[in-house]
C-alpha cells in the first residue's frame, strides 16, 4: 500500500489506535476498544475522521467502572496551519514533523465552537433563551435533543423537542453564520419556503421544523405522485435573480476529478474506469459549451435533491440546506436530483429495496427526467447527474459502510450509465440509471425477507452483507455492463433525450415490507445519518502537547500526471464512433474501462 502524507492511511488502518490511545491517556483515561465511524479524505492534502471508542475514566469512575462510550474526531493535515480553529485548548495536537494530528473529544470540536453549547440538554435551555427562543418549559427545565449529523470541523445539525413544536439547530464554523442568516430571510422575502430563522448568534442559526413529509420517502410510497416534475422546476425558478449576485456555486463536475481521486484511493482497482468516466465527463460538457456555453445563467440551489424538499398531498411545502444558493446552471439543480434518485433505485440490485419499491422510485425518474430534459440541454443534464453520482460514489467508504467496495462500485456503474445517456441520447439503449439489472440480487429469486440489517451506528447505516472476500465475486457476477465507446468531438447525434423503457422484471414472489429501520437504511444510503447522544463526562481534553506517534511518517503521494492520460485516449478514439453500443461483457470479461460519478462544502469542492 502506498504510504501518503495526507492521513488516509494512518486514520484507517490499525495505527489509528496508537492516535487515540495516545490522547486518551494524556486525558486521562483508559482506551478500551475503538471502531472507524467516519472519514473525510481529501487526497494529498488532508483527512478527518471520527471514532466511536469505550473508554474508561479510572480517576473519575474508578478502576472497576464500566468504559463509557465516547465519541472522537482526528484530522490529520501536511504541515500548513490549519484553518480557522478557533478552540484549541479543547484538543490534543500530535506531530512527527511531516503530518500534525489533531484529537478532539465530542463535543469539543474546535472548529465548531457551539456544538458544546446545544448538545447537552441542560445548557441549551439557557442557550435558546439567550436567543430569544421560548422553550414551553420551565426555566433549568432540561431540554430534550438528538444529533441529526455531524461532519467533524465542518458543521452539525441537531434537533431540540420543545415543549409545543420541534425546532433544528444548525452547527457552523462562525464566519459562515451571517450569510446563511441573510440567503433565509432573502428566500423568504420571495415566498420560497425555506424554514424561518427563529435565532442566531455566531456559529449558530436555530431553524423552524418544516411541514409535510422528506420528498425522498414520498418518491419511495408514491412514486412521480409524490410531486409534479414542473412543480420542482417552478419553484427553483423562483430563486430570485437578486442572488445572482453571491458567489458563484461550482457545479459538481468541476470537481469530478478530485471526487475520482477520493474514490480511487479508497478503491484503486477502479482507477482505470474512473479516468475514463472522468474524461468522458469533461469530453461531453466541452461539446456542450461550444453548442450553448456553460456560463452561470440563473440562480441555483446547489444541491438539491430529494432530501431537501417536502412535500404534503403533492405539492412542495419546504427546501431545506440553502446555504449554497447562487449563480450556476438549472442543468445542475435537475441533474443532482436525478442522480440521487437514480443511487436510490439502484438499491434495489443490492437488496436494499423491495421491487415495489424500487419501482416507484425508476417511475419517478422515468417519468420526471423528460420534463426536466425539455428545460434544459438533456446532455448536459445526463453528463452533471454522472458528476453527481461520482461525488457520492466516496459515501460507502467515507460512511464506513458494511460491503463499501460493492456500493461504491455500483454508484460508479449508475455514473457510467449516465455517460452513455449524454452520449447516446435519443439513440440511447440501455438500462435506465439506477435500474434493475438482469442477474443482480433483486432479480434473483427470493423467498424470505431481505438480508438482516445489522444495528446502524450513525452516519454508518450500511447494509450487512455477505463476507468481504465474497464481494469481488458478487460484483463481477452481477449483470452484464455495457461497454462505453469513447465519442468523438462530434456528439451532435446526443443533443436529445433519451427514452427510458419500462424496467424488465423476473416475476418474484411477494417480499415482505420493510421494518421501520430498515427503511432507514434504504432512505439513509446517501445522506447523513443520527448521531446517538453521548452522556456528558465532564473531562476536557489537554491542551496541546506535542506527542510523537510511532507510524505517522508518511511518503508523499503524487497521482500520475493526468494530461499524459488524455493526450493518449485522444490518439485512440474513433473517428466514427457507434451510435449505439449494444456489446455486453460476460460475466468472465474484466471491469471495462469505463466512467463513473448522498454534499459538497462549498469552500473545499467535498461531498
Amino acid at each position: 500500500m502506498t504510504e501518503t502524507l495526507d492521513g488516509s492511511e494512518l486514520l484507517t488502518g490499525p495505527q489509528a489506535g496508537g492516535v487515540l490511545e495516545a490522547a486518551v491517556t494524556n486525558a486521562g483515561g483508559e482506551l478500551v476498544d475503538w471502531t472507524l465511524d467516519h472519514v473525510d479524505h481529501r487526497p494529498s492534502r488532508s483527512t478527518k475522521a471520527m471514532f466511536r471508542t469505550k473508554v474508561r475514566w479510572v480517576e473519575l469512575d474508578g478502576p472497576e467502572a464500566e468504559p463509557r462510550d465516547e465519541l472522537f474526531g482526528v484530522s490529520a493535515h501536511i504541515g500548513e496551519q490549519e484553518k480557522n480553529v478557533l478552540a484549541p485548548e479543547q484538543s490534543l495536537v500530535m506531530t512527527d514533523g511531516d503530518m500534525n494530528v489533531r484529537v478532539w473529544r465530542y463535543p469539543h470540536d474546535p472548529w465548531l465552537p457551539m456544538l458544546p453549547q446545544v448538545c447537552y440538554p441542560d445548557v441549551l435551555h439557557e442557550t435558546l433563551a439567550q436567543l430569544g427562543v421560548p422553550t414551553g418549559y420551565a426555566e433549568g427545565t432540561p431540554v430534550p435533543v438528538e444529533v441529526v449529523s455531524y461532519r467533524p470541523g465542518r458543521r452539525a445539525v441537531l434537533k431540540a423537542t420543545l415543549a409545543d413544536r420541534n425546532v433544528f439547530l444548525k452547527v457552523f464554523q462562525p464566519h459562515t453564520t451571517s450569510s446563511v442568516v441573510n440567503l433565509h430571510r432573502t428566500l423568504l422575502d420571495a415566498h420560497v419556503p425555506v424554514p424561518a430563522v427563529l435565532g442566531t448568534t455566531e456559529g449558530l442559526v436555530v431553524l423552524a421544523e418544516l411541514p409535510g413529509s422528506v420528498l425522498a420517502k414520498a418518491v419511495i410510497d408514491e412514486g412521480e405522485r409524490a410531486c409534479h416534475a414542473a412543480d420542482l422546476v417552478a419553484m427553483l425558478d423562483r430563486l430570485p435573480v437578486s442572488l445572482m449576485n453571491q458567489p458563484v456555486r461550482p457545479p459538481w463536475t468541476d470537481s469530478a476529478e478530485f471526487y475520482a481521486g477520493v474514490v480511487a484511493s479508497s478503491l484503486p482497482s477502479l482507477k482505470d474506469r474512473l479516468d475514463v468516466l472522468v474524461y468522458r465527463i469533461e469530453l461531453g460538457l466541452a461539446d456542450v459549451e461550444r453548442r450553448i456555453g456553460l456560463e452561470p445563467t440563473e440562480v441555483v440551489h446547489g444541491d438539491f435533491y430529494e432530501a431537501q424538499v417536502f412535500v404534503d398531498n403533492g405539492r412542495i411545502v419546504g427546501v431545506l440546506d440553502i446555504d449554497g444558493v447562487g449563480p450556476g446552471r438549472r442543468a445542475d439543480d435537475l441533474a443532482c436530483l436525478c442522480a440521487h434518485l437514480s443511487v436510490l433505485g439502484d438499491y434495489a440490485n443490492q437488496g436494499r429495496l423491495t421491487l415495489d419499491m424500487h419501482e416507484r422510485v425508476a417511475e419517478a425518474i422515468r417519468t420526471w427526467y423528460p420534463v426536466f430534459a425539455s428545460r434544459v440541454d438533456p446532455q448536459e443534464l445526463a453528463l452533471r447527474a454522472a458528476g453527481v453520482v461520482l461525488s457520492l460514489a466516496t459515501g460507502p467508504h467515507r460512511q464506513q459502510e458494511n460491503d463499501w467496495e460493492r456500493a461504491t462500485e455500483a454508484m460508479v456503474r449508475v455514473a457510467e450509465t449516465w455517460v452513455q445517456v449524454a452520449e447516446y441520447g435519443p439513440h440511447y439503449v440501455g438500462p435506465m440509471p439506477g435500474g434493475l439489472i438482469s442477474g443482480s440480487d433483486a432479480t434473483s429469486p427470493r423467498t424470505a425477507a431481505p438480508a438482516h440489517v445489522e444495528p446502524p451506528a450513525p452516519e454508518n447505516l450500511g447494509v450487512a452483507g455477505a463476507e468481504s472476500e465474497a464481494a469481488p465475486q458478487r460484483a463481477s457476477e452481477a449483470s452484464p455492463i455495457l461497454v462505453p465507446s469513447i465519442p468523438s468531438a462530434d456528439t451532435s447525434f446526443a443533443h436529445g433525450a433519451a427514452h427510458f423503457e419500462q424496467d424488465p422484471t423476473i416475476p418474484l414472489p411477494p417480499i415482505p415490507e420493510l421494518s421501520e429501520q430498515e427503511m432507514e437504511l434504504a432512505l439513509g444510503g446517501a445522506n447523513e445519518q443520527p448521531h446517538e447522544h453521548f452522556g456528558r463526562v465532564g473531562i476536557p481534553m489537554s491542551p496541546p502537547t506535542p506527542v510523537y506517534v510511532p507510524g505517522m511518517r508518511r511518503r508523499p503521494h503524487v497521482r500520475p500526471a493526468r494530461q499524459t492520460f488524455l493526450k493518449s485516449m485522444e490518439a485512440a478514439r474513433a473517428s466514427n464512433p457507434l451510435r449505439r453500443n449494444t456489446h455486453r461483457a460476460e460475466p468472465t470479461e474484466s471491469a471495462p474501462e469505463q466512467p463513473t460519478p448522498p454534499r459538497r462544502e462549498a469552500e473545499e469542492g467535498e461531498r
